[in-house]
Parts: structure tokens; sequence; C-alpha cells
């Protein structure tokens, strides 16, 4: 793309320059005090800053899903049981455990 960009700048810039008149013959005529180079130019820059600006690639927006908040509570025992804490001598910790109402006399 860029080889294709600087040949069309090439050949665009040669047209602009070259000031023959058919039949060979050259007329030394002064058209509007020799300003007849700056579209060429203008248009040879930006052409030029076009192909030589790098491209920009945008980066995906970083999306950070934070889990739902954990809630701790008692959770409701089914009819018929309740939970208690209680010690656990293996681990020296208490333990929620759920008991049997129909045990209790």
């Amino acid at each position: 793309m860029k080889k294709v960009l600087a040949g069309l700048l090439i050949v665009v810039s040669s047209a602009a320059m070259a000031q023959h008149r058919p039949g060979g013959h050259h007329h030394h005529h002064h058209h509007g005090g020799g300003w007849g180079w700056v579209a060429p130019a203008l248009i040879g820059g930006a052409v030029v800053y076009a192909v030589t600006r790098p491209p920009v690639v945008q980066q995906p927006p970083v999306v950070i899903q934070q889990p739902p908040p954990v809630v701790y509570g008692t959770p409701v025992p089914p009819v018929g049981y309740h939970y208690e804490n209680i010690l656990d001598a293996n681990c020296n910790c208490y333990r929620l455990v759920l008991i049997s109402n129909y045990g209790i006399q």
C-alpha cells in the first residue's frame, strides 16, 4: 500500500512540475507570481503524512468483574431440626451442627 501511494505521489508531483506544451513549443509566460508549486506541495505533504503515520490500534476496555459478596448467616433449619454451635475436639473450634428436635426430652 505504501509503495502504491509513493508511486502515485511521484507521478502526481512529476506531472505538476512538467510544463510541456503540446507541439513542442515552450512558452515562458509568468502566471500570477509563481505560486504553482503550492498545491502540489500541500497535496504531497498530506499524502506523505498519511502514509508515514503509525496505525491506530484501539485497545478493548478492561472489565473487571467482582464476584458477588458472600453473606454468611445461619441457614433456616428444616422442620423438626435446629442448629447448635458445638465445640469440636479435633480442631478445637466451634462447628454449626444440625440437631433433631425429637431427641430432646
